[in-house]
C-alpha cells in the first residue's frame, strides 16, 4: 500500500473537489484521453468534454502512427456508463463504450467496422493523462509493430446496427463516462467485431462468438505463422457470422484476462469457439498454451507461466455448443529442461457439448508450415466454408487434407461429445440440402475408397477412383500418380 505525502493528499482532494463542484453545477468537464490498439501497434491521444449531470459529451482523438483524426459524441445510458460513436477521416467508424472508475478518471474500449479494437482511459487531471500517455507510448515503441493491418481499405464496410430489440444491450460508444463494469486491462484487449456479424448466421445456428489467438513472437523458438493464422481465421469466421475477439502475441496476463473476458461475453450465445495457434505443451498429462513472455525453467514452472487448457474449457460452459481448435502441437522449445518428455499435446476428454480439434494426433508434433499459414490452418481455411457439412465432417475433411499435404506424417485428431448438429455454412439455397448423415457418409465413403487404392501399383485403381470422384479431394493426386505410371511405361 503506497503512502501519500501531505501535498499529494491535498492534490488528490483538490481533484475530487473540482470534479464534485462541476457535477453540482452541471457544467462540462474537460477530459484528456489516451489509448492503444489491441495489439499495441498504435496509440491514440486526444481530449474532449463531458457534462456529468447531463450525460453528454464529445471527444476528438488522433491515432499517432496511422495519422488518422477522429471525432464524435457519447451519451450516458446508465449512471457512470456511456456509449457513442466516433467517425474518422479514413471512413472508419468506431463504436465505443466507457465507464467511470472515479470522479476524475474512467476507462473504455472501441471497435471499428473491420473488427479492430482498442482500449482507452480518460482523466480530468492533465498530469495523470501525461503519465499514462508516456507509459502507453513507451510500450508501443518497444514493440515496434507495423500498422499496415490497421489501415482502412478504400471501401469500408458500413456499420450494421443491432436489431431494435437488442439495441439497448449492444451499442458501443467513445468517451469517458461509461460502461459495464467488466474486467479491464492495460494490456491487450480482444478484437471483437459484432458489427460484422450478419443478423442470421450462415449455418443457421444463432449467435456465435469466437476467440482467436495467435502467438508467434516467442523469446525462444519463435514461430512464423501463428499471427497470420489467427488473422486469416478471424476474417473467415466473421464472414461466417461469428463475432470475433482476437489477440496476437499475448503475454500470460493478457491472455488470461482475454480468455476470462471471452467467457463473460459468451453468455447468451448459441455457439462458442476458441482457436489458438502457437506453442503448446503437455506436462504430466495436462495441456498448456504458451504465452510469448513465458519463462519456463522446468516442468514445475509451467503452471505459473502458461495457460491451462482446462481453464479455457471452463469458460465455455456458458454456451450449449462449443468448438476448441488447438493448432498448438508444435515443437516444445523447453523440452531440454524437462525430466520427462510428453511430445505434443495430451488427449483430453471433451466436456458435454464440446468438440476439441488438435492439429495432430495426441503426443505428436504439428508443422508450422512453409507458406503464409500453418499446414493445419491452411486446410481448415480451405474446408470451413463448404456448405452443408456438419461440423464433424468438416474436421474429417481437414484431417484428410492435412494427411495429403504432409504425406501422412501429420494426422489431425478430434475428441467430441457434441449432442447437437452444427453447420458452419448451411446447404446453399440453390441446391437440395444434404442431411447430416448423407454428407458424412459420402465423405467417409470417398476416404475409404482412397485409402484402399492410394498405395496401389495398378493404374486402373486410380482410374476407378477418378470415375467415382472426378472432383474428389484426392483427384489431383490420383491424376499425378496416373501420369507417372504412364510415363514410366
Amino acid at each position: 500500500m503506497s503512502i501519500l505525502t501531505p501535498s499529494q493528499r491535498c492534490s488528490r482532494w483538490n481533484k475530487w473537489i473540482i470534479c464534485l463542484a462541476a457535477m453540482l453545477l452541471g457544467g462540462c468537464v474537460k477530459i484528456y484521453i489516451v489509448g492503444h490498439t489491441d495489439d499495441w501497434s498504435d496509440y491514440m491521444t486526444g481530449s474532449g468534454s463531458a457534462a456529468p449531470l447531463g450525460g453528454e459529451g464529445s471527444a476528438e482523438i488522433r491515432f499517432v502512427k496511422l495519422g488518422t483524426a477522429c471525432r464524435g459524441t457519447f451519451r450516458d445510458y446508465a449512471l457512470g456508463k456511456a456509449r457513442g460513436e466516433i467517425r474518422c477521416d479514413d471512413a472508419r467508424v468506431i463504436k465505443t463504450e466507457s465507464w467511470a472508475v472515479s470522479l476524475s478518471a474512467g476507462k473504455g474500449y472501441g471497435t471499428d467496422q473491420l473488427g479492430h479494437r482498442g482500449e482507452f482511459e480518460f482523466f480530468t487531471d492533465i498530469d495523470d493523462y501525461e503519465r499514462e500517455l508516456a507509459s502507453v507510448r513507451a510500450e508501443v515503441e518497444r514493440r515496434k509493430l507495423d500498422v499496415v493491418h490497421l489501415r482502412a481499405p478504400r471501401q469500408m464496410p458500413s456499420m450494421i446496427e443491432a436489431p431494435a430489440a437488442a439495441e439497448k444491450a449492444a451499442t458501443v460508444s467513445p468517451s469517458p463516462v461509461a460502461m459495464p463494469a467488466t474486467p479491464t486491462t492495460s494490456a491487450v484487449v480482444p478484437a471483437i467485431a459484432p458489427a460484422l456479424a450478419p443478423a442470421i448466421a450462415p449455418g443457421g445456428a444463432g449467435k456465435r462468438l469466437a476467440l482467436v489467438i495467435g502467438n508467434g513472437s516467442y523469446r525462444e523458438a519463435p514461430l512464423k505463422n501463428p499471427v497470420s493464422d489467427a488473422r486469416a481465421l478471424s476474417t473467415k469466421l466473421r464472414a461466417l457470422g461469428f463475432e470475433v475477439m482476437s489477440g496476437e502475441n499475448l503475454g500470460q496476463r493478457e491472455m488470461t484476462r482475454l480468455v476470462a473476458r471471452f467467457g463473460e461475453r459468451l453468455a447468451g450465445h448459441d455457439v462458442g469457439m476458441f482457436f489458438f495457434a502457437g506453442h503448446g505443451i503437455q506436462v504430466k498429462g495436462k495441456n498448456y498454451l504458451i504465452p510469448v513472455d513465458a519463462q519456463i525453467s522446468s516442468e514445475n514452472s509451467v503452471r505459473a507461466e502458461a495457460v491451462d487448457v482446462d481453464a479455457v474449457l471452463d469458460q465455455l460452459s456458458a454456451s450449449p455448443l462449443n468448438l476448441v481448435i488447438l493448432d498448438a502441437c508444435r515443437n516444445n522449445p523447453f523440452e531440454r529442461r524437462f525430466r520427462s518428455l510428453g511430445g505434443g499435446l495430451a488427449q483430453m476428454e471433451a466436456p458435454k457439448g464440446t468438440l476439441i480439434a488438435y492439429a495432430t494426433a495426441p503426443g505428436k508434433v504439428a508443422q508450422d508450415g512453409d507458406g503464409a499459414n500453418s499446414t493445419y490452418t491452411t486446410a481448415l481455411l480451405k474446408v470451413l466454408a463448404e456448405p452443408g457439412l456438419p461440423v464433424e465432417s468438416v474436421f474429417k475433411r481437414v484431417r484428410s487434407e492435412v494427411s495429403r499435404m504432409t504425406g501422412d506424417t501429420q494426422i489431425p485428431w478430434e475428441a467430441s461429445s457434441l449432442t447437437g448438429d452444427f453447420f458452419f455454412v448451411s446447404a446453399s439455397a440453390g441446391s437440395p440440402p444434404k442431411s447430416a448423415p448423407t454428407a458424412g457418409a459420402d465423405s467417409e465413403a470417398e476416404l475409404l475408397f482412397w485409402q484402399s487404392v492410394k498405395d496401389s501399383p495398378d493404374a486402373s485403381d486410380f482410374e476407378a477412383y477418378l470415375r467415382q470422384y472426378p472432383n474428389g479431394r484426392f483427384s489431383e493426386i490420383a491424376r499425378n500418380r496416373l501420369n507417372r505410371m504412364k510415363s514410366a511405361k
